[in-house]
């Protein structure tokens, strides 16, 4: 099949006055869109935020093959991959697909970034069973969930030159925000009780087995989760922006994908969160992940802070837990990485976020020639964090004691770009995160089981973490999601 090159067509304009939120209620409302942000901008995190809406392509699979959903018609080729496993079909298409831009206006210095030229969407923790065959029996491809898209209109939000860049597959194209109620109340009506399952007594047997599948050698840690649904008490982008005032972060996502059946369980789904924590990054094949495990409160002045760092270092737990997960990203990225080149860049630092510090290490290396963005995927999902280690043993263990499938928790979300000869993406592990379908609000929190385990303090671990989220729910406060990992 031949290349098919699309031009972005795009405009700089001042944002000075505008916000990402004012921007996305203006011009995507209540369609399917797509929000990208970094909440706590310092240049390192994040300096630009994308909304994307219009989608002229959607990639996702219903019984393990890819179906192809294409609205232009110059990306009607792309239809004679239909049909084949989801992956290789994700693969493909990244292969054919280039994206050109054209703009006009802003500083001769502005540079748009790959962000801007991909695909974009989340893949669920059941795809694991399609990128490593060991897990093809407790993942079934067939369940897997998963959605990637290419919008036809977008924006770039650039915090530091505080100005966006208007991008759009169609010429002469400008789009102009709608009116919006400024100061718009985001108290939330009341939620019901959430149904949890499996509950603390199943949950806390769980534990309990785990502890011994970890006595008998079988695996070190296992990430045990439980599942909380609640009818949705309100507009599912407002629930999104009481979280992003609540609980900025690294990775904040909206995703809301069409009501069309043909998409599977993607259907009629919205997406959104908070993650603190990257899965894998490529920066035109210079590969990160960024392992965290270790958490404190923040102190109320530098003293305190000080005193909670020393306390977190000193922890042996927290110590060892993050060591073991340092060592499954340098093992995920030591299977893609030109030999002799990953290496662990920063160790155990602690870094401060808006309400928590954790422990987090930077572990680097170079891609090898050849691979692709769908390879980078592979080697390294699910992160450590959601799974245990060894990962295959551990996610073995979780099918069985967890009743139903994870859905997109545990997975990731982000973008791959399609720039021609260049393999850059972004990605977050899906924690701190909730998904609505059917008019139902699910999200799931888990804890790292080890052999000296509390079942209690884990299943009230869980139950911490979902709390704060059903507070953002309901417009009750909530503290900060990155607190408890």
């Amino acid at each position: 099949m031949d290349k098919i090159t699309l031009t972005q067509h795009g405009k700089w304009l001042p944002a000075d006055v505008q916000t990402t939120v004012s921007l996305f209620m203006g011009l995507v409302g209540d369609q399917p869109g797509i929000m990208l942000e970094s909440a706590e901008v310092d240049g390192r995190l994040g300096r630009y935020s994308l909304m994307a809406w219009d989608y002229r392509l959607m990639l996702h699979p219903v019984d393990g093959k890819l179906v192809v959903e294409a609205t232009d018609e110059r990306l009607a080729p792309l239809k004679e991959l239909e049909g084949m496993d989801f992956l290789p079909g994700i693969k493909k298409a990244a292969e054919i697909l280039n994206i050109e831009q054209k703009t006009e206006g802003g500083n001769s210095r502005d540079t748009i970034p790959g962000l801007t030229r991909g695909l974009y969407g989340y893949f669920g923790y059941g795809v694991a069973g399609m990128f490593e065959r060991k897990l093809a029996e407790c993942c079934k491809p067939a369940d897997a969930e998963a959605c990637l898209v290419l919008p036809g209109q977008l924006v770039l939000f650039d915090h530091l030159r505080h100005s966006c860049c208007y991008l759009s597959l169609d010429e002469g194209a400008a789009p102009t925000p709608a009116p919006i109620q400024w100061g718009a109340d985001l108290t939330a009506p009341e939620a019901g009780t959430p149904t949890v399952h499996p509950g603390k007594e199943e949950y806390m047997a769980g534990v309990e087995r785990c502890k011994e599948l970890i006595a008998e050698g079988e695996c070190i840690q296992v990430v045990l989760s439980t599942r909380f649904t609640v009818p949705v008490p309100d507009e599912p982008f407002r629930i999104y922006r009481r979280l992003r005032q609540a609980n900025p972060s690294p990775f904040m996502f909206y995703m809301k994908f069409p009501d069309c059946a043909s998409m599977g369980k993607t259907c009629g789904t919205t997406l959104l969160g908070s993650s603190p924590e990257m899965m894998v990054r490529s920066d035109a094949g210079h590969l990160e992940v960024r392992p965290i495990a270790g958490t404190r409160w923040r102190g109320e002045t530098e003293k305190e802070d000080m005193r909670l760092e020393k306390e977190l270092l000193a922890d042996p737990k927290e110590r060892a837990e993050h060591v073991m997960l340092v060592d499954l990203g340098r093992n995920d990225l030591g299977r893609i990485s030109k030999p002799g080149t990953v290496t662990v860049e920063k160790f155990m630092n602690v870094e401060r976020f808006s309400h928590v510090m954790h422990l987090t290490s930077y572990v680097e290396g170079e891609l090898k020639d050849g691979l692709d963005g769908v390879d980078v995927l592979q080697a390294t999902f699910p992160a450590g964090t959601l799974s245990g280690a060894p990962k295959i043993r551990a996610m073995e263990i979780i099918a069985d004691l967890e009743p139903q499938d994870r859905g997109p928790y545990g997975g990731c979300i982000g973008w791959m770009g399609l720039d021609d000869g260049v393999v850059s993406l972004d990605t977050g592990i899906t924690i701190r995160s909730m998904w609505i379908r059917d008019g139902v609000c699910n999200w799931q929190a888990g804890a790292g089981i080890v052999y000296d385990s509390d079942a209690e303090a884990e299943w009230n671990e869980c139950h911490n973490k979902a709390r704060v989220l059903l507070e953002v729910i309901t417009g009750k406060g909530g503290t900060d999601v990155f607190a408890d990992r």
